[in-house]
């Protein structure tokens, strides 16, 4: 029986295509088996929770808001399998489908099946066991700019369809992530098959008309009268929850003075609290802003962007950077080295604007930059190639030393949630920013019907969204603003910070005394009853 596996396997060598794709399966299932994925941000619990109608999402939608809405339809179109839902499974089919396209792309290119593997695996086993909307994407990107390489090298019409589709798809999901990675990825791309081939040209231009099309039906499904408010508000809070202009503005007292906010507002708005129209007026967010001047003009934006760059030596990029560099140094090139001058310029500039150390964004590009040397060159046999395949088995060791504990970690915190949320109080929770453990208690496998049930009255950004539970809440006069004031309360989760800014709002806008008492508590969980009372002690 052994005999045959082991010919059946050789067999496979002559079809790289499905040998790579079971790899990969096999891979995929053995990190899921292992340890159990855990989302890598709360970005994509909270998309499922609107692609499928729960949590934070009164009923389900495909405007996903952070990615295409065809996205958006493509996930809920999709069945759950035991209980997992579509943008689950949708999710690890990308990945597993991005490991198969690099893993046979670069076979194409003369990497080998132990090179090969080495660096897929060091670039999808942590997204896999941690997966973000905004990694899968660009790496998606990575893999569609290997396989245009493979169809400038070698032809074939299925190398360029399959690139095309897996950068379509990349930009579906997230495009600013997609563009990212595509502009890094600019002196990689085969210029001289693009000037030369009617083929490529064509497929260039299909590929270039299905994302403006997307674009455009993504752009006009957000037109209707009950997404202006969301969308003109969702412009203004962009720069103070994203890009740090809180920081900024309260530099500058006397402009947050003469728009009346304190900076106890300020806070409160850059800490996703928008419940109150008084302060979560976009007029007024915007009035300031343009009054406080650029974010990139503020000073400390270049110490901003210097701290970008120096987030490549976090512990999560380095297994990837280090063989980089390696390989840089073992098949030296223009090219390559004009694609790291550019990250590193990208990165610098994204640092100015205000977002440095924004890791999923990283690591998608410094994927490029690993496999950039294979894409354009190739490592000549010898005692160079040994020690490329060395460095990344020393890099797999590496990053499964890191991934490895924090994903043990995880698999505890993820049964003890799971089991916790069920004592949930009924009705509407108001869940503040990050204070619910969205990741734990949802992961990437749940398939509990029963925790679909809790309705949580999201302060974050689909706050305004017409799907959302706060929204709904707000439609039926049940508005955490109007519960707070009531002699019930309201339950909230949220951390003592945020609960201080609170206290602060209370005494300062509604004239009255913050009080808490305790709703539910476990080892993971704290839920509180807060109440704003009035100084003459009367309520609704």
């Amino acid at each position: 029986m052994l005999v045959s596996v082991i010919k059946r396997v050789r067999g496979m060598g002559d079809q790289p295509a499905l040998l790579t794709l079971m790899l990969m399966a096999g891979l995929t299932v053995l990190l899921c088996l292992a340890f159990d994925p855990r989302w890598g941000t709360n970005d994509d619990v909270a998309m499922s929770m609107i692609a499928h109608g729960y949590g934070l999402a009164a009923y389900g939608s495909p405007h996903l808001v952070f990615s295409n809405v065809l996205w958006g339809y493509l996930v809920r179109a999709i069945p759950a399998i035991n209980g997992v839902l579509g943008y689950s499974i949708a999710t690890l089919v990308v990945l597993l489908v991005t490991g198969w396209a690099m893993l046979y792309f670069l076979l194409r290119l003369g990497a080998g099946y132990l090179p090969g593997l080495l660096v897929v695996a060091l670039i999808i086993a942590r997204p896999t066991l941690f997966p973000q909307f905004t990694m899968n994407a660009g790496l998606l990107t990575v893999a569609a700019i290997i396989g245009w390489q493979v169809y400038a090298r070698f032809g074939g019409v299925g190398n360029l369809a399959a690139a095309c589709l897996l950068a379509f798809f990349g930009c579906l999901i997230r495009d600013a992530e997609f563009l990212l990675v595509l502009g890094v990825a600019l002196p990689l791309l085969p210029w001289r098959a693009l000037r030369e081939r009617r083929q490529m040209q064509i497929a260039f231009l299909l590929l270039g008309v299905a994302i403006a099309s997307a674009a455009a039906f993504d752009r006009w499904s957000y037109s209707g009268p009950e997404w202006q408010h969301f969308l003109e508000f969702n412009s203004a809070r962009k720069p103070y929850t994203d890009y740090g202009a809180s920081e900024y503005l309260k530099q500058h007292p006397e402009i947050m003075a003469r728009h009346g906010y304190s900076q106890n507002d300020i806070d409160l708005v850059s800490d996703w609290f928008f419940v109150d129209p008084q302060i979560a007026d976009p007029k007024s967010l915007n009035a300031m802003l343009t009054e406080l001047g650029p974010l990139p003009m503020q000073d400390g934006s270049v110490q901003s962007g210097f701290a970008a760059i120096k987030a490549l030596n976090d512990p999560v990029l380095l297994p990837l950077i280090l063989p980089a560099l390696l390989l840089l140094v073992l098949v030296p090139g223009r090219s390559v080295a004009l694609a790291w001058g550019l990250c590193l310029a990208a990165l610098f500039a994204i640092g100015v604007m205000g977002r440095p150390g924004m890791l999923r964004v990283y690591v998608p590009v410094v994927s490029l930059l690993l496999v950039a040397p294979v894409v354009v060159g190739k490592c000549k046999e010898g005692v160079g190639q040994w020690v490329a395949v060395l460095t990344l088995l020393a890099a797999c060791a590496g990053n499964a030393y890191i991934f490895i504990p924090h994903a043990l970690i995880s698999k505890q915190w993820i049964q003890q949630i799971q089991k916790d949320i069920h004592g949930l109080p009924t009705g509407a929770i108001v869940s503040w920013g990050q204070s619910f453990p969205f990741e734990l208690a949802f992961p990437v496998l749940a398939n509990d019907r029963n925790s679909r049930n809790i309705r949580l009255y999201g302060l974050d950004a689909f706050t305004f969204t017409p799907f959302s539970v706060a929204t709904a809440e707000q439609t039926a006069g049940r508005g955490m603003i109007e519960r707070l004031r009531t002699t019930a309360g309201i339950p909230i989760i949220a951390s003592p910070k945020r609960l201080e800014l609170l206290r602060v709002y209370c005494a300062k806008r509604l004239n009255g005394q913050l009080r808490v008492a305790m709703a539910y508590q476990t080892p993971s969980l704290t839920v509180q009853q807060v109440r704003c009372e009035s100084s003459s002690g009367d309520f609704r």
